[in-house]
């Protein structure tokens, strides 16, 4: 590891890049590694295997997590390799699980703190062109089937929107989420958000929700479940994404 160096990011992106194109379409996803990473970090990273940067880049998530963006302090680079220690035996699915959540609680944290939809398209693009490198080049813009990088994002915020478990969702919640979507996000987010909020329903709901009018909507449609649960998240989680949405099992919250 060592001494946080600026102007490293671009070329390790252009060698994690290069990695990714050598990649067997087969393998599990691997792209969304580039986010957060370790860009900007010398040291023996540089012969890191992908399974190892996504080790760090996971350690490197749950130490911003408890202790914020490094700042020099060495505390936090020992809790950053105590991280690392503890991830010695996870495997590549389970550390791109906890990847790809991460992205996409913090495309939910970053709608609301912009107020805006941009932040949840932005990550289903990032998501598209993750699938298009590693899946089937075929598939077509907001079809799951093949993608697996959405898949798994679908995977996760269906967690986060079941209506079971220790946190129900409130039944005032379908008709308040999609009005805070339509009064914060605009227009189209509100539309998106009433086609899709029998997701917090019962199964059938649910059934229904994930069905043909879930289809037309294309790239909206996953970015259309992360504006419910930002709205529900402001609504009823005190806008703390990190204490209202679970995280995934065995992840330190």
């Amino acid at each position: 590891m060592g001494r946080k160096q600026q102007g490293r990011g671009q070329k390790r992106a252009a060698k994690v890049a290069a990695r990714k194109r050598k990649v067997r379409q087969s393998e599990p996803l691997r792209p969304v590694v580039t986010v957060p990473g370790l860009d900007g970090w010398e040291g023996p990273v540089e012969e890191l295997t992908p399974v190892d940067e996504m080790r760090y880049a996971v350690a490197e998530i749950r130490t911003v997590r408890a202790l914020g963006p490094h700042d020099g302090n060495p505390e936090w680079l020992e809790v950053l390799q105590a991280n690392v220690d503890v991830l010695a035996d996870a495997g590549e699915n389970e550390l791109v699980v906890e990847i790809l959540d991460d992205r996409v609680r913090r495309a939910v944290r970053d709608t609301l703190d912009a107020r805006s939809p941009e932040p949840a398209r932005e990550e289903v693009r990032c998501l598209v062109e993750s699938d298009g490198e590693m899946g089937d080049p075929d598939v077509v813009p907001g079809d799951i089937g093949g993608a697996p990088a959405q898949g798994m994002a679908l995977a996760i915020l269906l967690s986060w929107l079941a209506n079971r478990g220790p946190r129900p969702v409130p039944t005032a919640a379908r008709t308040r989420v999609p009005e805070w979507v339509a009064d914060t996000l605009g227009a189209r987010p509100g539309e998106v958000a009433t086609t899709l909020i029998g997701i917090t329903g019962s199964e059938e709901e649910r059934r229904a929700a994930l069905g043909p009018a879930a289809d037309e909507l294309g790239e909206d449609f996953l970015a259309g479940l992360m504006w419910i649960a930002a709205g529900l998240v402001a609504l009823y989680g005190d806008g703390d994404p990190d204490t209202y949405l679970a995280f995934p099992e065995g992840v330190p919250a």
